[in-house]
């Protein structure tokens, strides 16, 4: 499969005058484009999810401290609303098994002596800001790592539901038992989001900046349809502080 994935790729590049970052543009448009199907089931499942998770709050508050309980309170919901827990990993695992092969013919693509220039960028080596400290040279992350890393951020964000809300008609006790899950729920959250960008951000420094291009331009397009499918989620406190 990845030598189809490579001969698409070299089809694309000769048909976009042997423009490389083009070619990496515009299949970051196709692969989104032919997944689609699959994404926006995922996002629905994920919807599903966060329109549950008031209703999830609630069952963690109610049985916090026996987790057997909290099981089968939440798979009795889930039975209720008919969603599947299982059901919105496999349109990932699929993309998942695709997004290899298409990542192996692509960084094969960049080592067969394509024209690679792309602006500022050569497509086949790292984008880095090197800087002299004395006598050591320090590679730092370039503008292609950065909106990589940043895109993947917001979209991580915008795939978390809402934080956990307090009402003023919420007892003293309820409020303390609501702030601390919501403490506990934000530290979760905060490492899941922030994990994938820092890596990037620090391994991008090494891959080929057409990775980073072809990963910018991806996850570009996966937050428009994400935003289609469920809105800002995660990230809509930021946008409602920032349209005041």
């Amino acid at each position: 499969m990845s030598e189809a994935f490579l001969n698409f790729i070299i089809f694309l590049y000769n048909l976009l005058f042997k423009n490389f970052g083009l070619t990496v543009i515009v299949l970051s448009v196709i692969t989104r484009v032919a997944f689609y199907p699959l994404t926006k089931s995922q996002l629905k499942y994920a919807k599903k999810m966060q329109d549950l998770k008031p209703k999830l709050d609630e069952l963690s508050l109610r049985h916090k401290g026996d987790k057997q309980k909290l099981q089968l309170a939440q798979m009795a919901l889930y039975k209720e609303h008919g969603v599947n827990p299982a059901a919105g990993c496999l349109p990932l695992i699929i993309q998942l098994v695709v997004f290899a092969f298409l990542y192996n013919a692509f960084y094969k693509a960049l080592t067969m002596g394509l024209n690679t220039g792309f602006g500022p960028w050569n497509l086949a080596n790292p984008d880095t800001i090197k800087i002299t400290l004395e006598k050591n040279q320090l590679a730092l992350p370039g503008i292609l790592v950065i909106l990589a890393s940043l895109t993947q951020f917001i979209q991580s964000k915008m795939m978390m539901p809402e934080p956990v809300k307090i009402v003023k008609d919420d007892k003293p006790k309820e409020k303390e038992e609501k702030q601390e899950f919501a403490s506990e729920f934000a530290s979760a959250q905060g490492q899941m989001i922030i994990l994938f960008p820092l890596m990037f951000l620090f391994l991008g420094t090494q891959w080929p900046s057409g990775l980073a291009l072809y990963w910018t331009a991806s996850t570009i397009l996966a937050i428009i349809q994400q935003y289609q499918v469920s809105g800002w989620g995660g990230l809509a406190p930021w946008i409602r502080k920032i349209s005041k």
